[in-house]
Parts: structure tokens; sequence; C-alpha cells
């Protein structure tokens, strides 16, 4: 089964996803970039000739942020705001973070 590598038992994967959403702590986006770098989000667009998403401009912020924000605004779940999702031997964060 999906599930047997943990100690808890769930009826279902939303079940699941939730009890990990609640547990798991995402350190803070330091504006990095490096997920714009390797694939765009639902609402970006893959630059071929950049590598990188449409939207991400030279000092590795989202153009369309305040549209993205417009939009999720009654969502639970948001784009922005949760810490950076892909810090685990993340070279471009860690960079930057040695740069502090």
């Amino acid at each position: 089964m999906f599930f047997e590598d943990f100690n808890e038992e769930f009826e279902s994967l939303d079940e699941f996803v939730e009890s990990v959403r609640k547990k798991t702590n995402c350190p803070e986006c330091v504006q990095c970039g490096y997920c714009c770098k390797i694939t765009p989000c639902y609402y970006g667009k893959w630059n071929s000739k950049k590598k990188q998403c449409e939207y991400l401009t030279d000092d590795n912020k989202c153009d369309i942020y305040d549209k993205i924000v417009e939009l999720e605004k009654d969502k639970e779940v948001k784009m922005f705001g949760s810490g950076c999702c892909l810090n685990y031997m993340n070279p471009e964060r860690l960079k930057k973070l040695s740069q502090k």
C-alpha cells in the first residue's frame, strides 16, 4: 500500500496530504528564482530561449505576482506565501543565503 511507510493510517490521499501540509513548514522564500528556472507554475509560461519562466524578472520576482494574488484571494492554498518548496540543495537559494 502507498502509505505503508507511515505510522498513521489514512482513509484517503486527501487526508494524507492534509496531514503532511499541517506538519510541514517550508523555510522562508528568499526570492532566488530557482523554482521559476526549473518549470513554470500553473500561471507561468516557459521561455525556451531564457530557460526560465517568461514572467521571471531580472531581480527574481514574478512579473504577474499581483495578478496571481488577486486570482487566488479566495483559495485556501496559494501560489505565494507558503515558503520555499525547492529548498533542499537548491544552488540558487544556497548562494543567496551565503551572500547575506
